[in-house]
């Protein structure tokens, strides 16, 4: 019997192998920006050698994360290497977000789009930790950086200023894929496990 198929990526197959060749396309498809982004992010960044290591680290472990996901695919452990994915890019941008002293608004997008993936291809209980994980790291963010002159109450209220213009509406979007997730039932829950 052949089954409909939900994933539009991967045509008349079972769930199991439906979400295998999902989390390998998907694997496949943040490596490849791996790779296409690290001259992107040089040049914009002039070249200059303090941007050289941080873009080759952090690109460079991607790919070397990928290659080891697409690895374990290999050896049927699709759960494993799709929450190792979500993970992987989650401590990334994470630390990343962290140390380029950027204002934390340029880098939700980076954690909205790892609990996009996350809600794709980990489990329901990965996307609320991969949403909590989030909010936490880009609440520490707008508080540590500094906001000009400011001092005492100044500063915490352009601090929580800041908070209020993010987090309300990441924690929506992560209602709704949580909603949407949660939707199509448990036959399509995998976990790292």
């Amino acid at each position: 019997m052949i089954r409909r198929s939900r994933c539009s990526l991967c045509p008349a197959m079972g769930d199991e192998e439906e979400q295998t060749a999902l989390t390998a396309a998907l694997i496949k498809l943040v490596l490849l920006a791996a790779v296409v982004t690290a001259p992107i992010f040089l040049f914009g960044e002039g070249f200059e050698p303090k941007y050289l290591w941080r873009v080759a680290a952090s690109n460079g472990a991607c790919v070397l994360l990928c290659l080891g996901l697409l690895a374990l695919l290999k050896r049927g452990r699709t759960a494993l290497a799709a929450g190792t994915l979500v993970y992987g890019l989650l401590a990334l941008v994470g630390t990343l977000a962290w140390s380029n002293g950027e204002p934390v608004h340029v880098n939700v997008i980076n954690f909205t789009l790892v609990a996009v993936l996350a809600s794709v291809i980990a489990a329901r209980r990965d996307l609320l930790a991969v949403g909590a994980i989030s909010a936490a790291l880009m609440v520490g963010i707008a508080w540590k950086q500094p906001a000009g002159q400011l001092t005492g109450e100044a500063l915490e209220e352009a601090r929580f200023e800041s908070i209020v213009q993010f987090l309300p509406t990441f924690c929506v979007v992560i209602g709704v894929l949580w909603i949407g997730r949660r939707a199509r039932g448990p036959a399509t829950d995998s976990s790292i496990s």
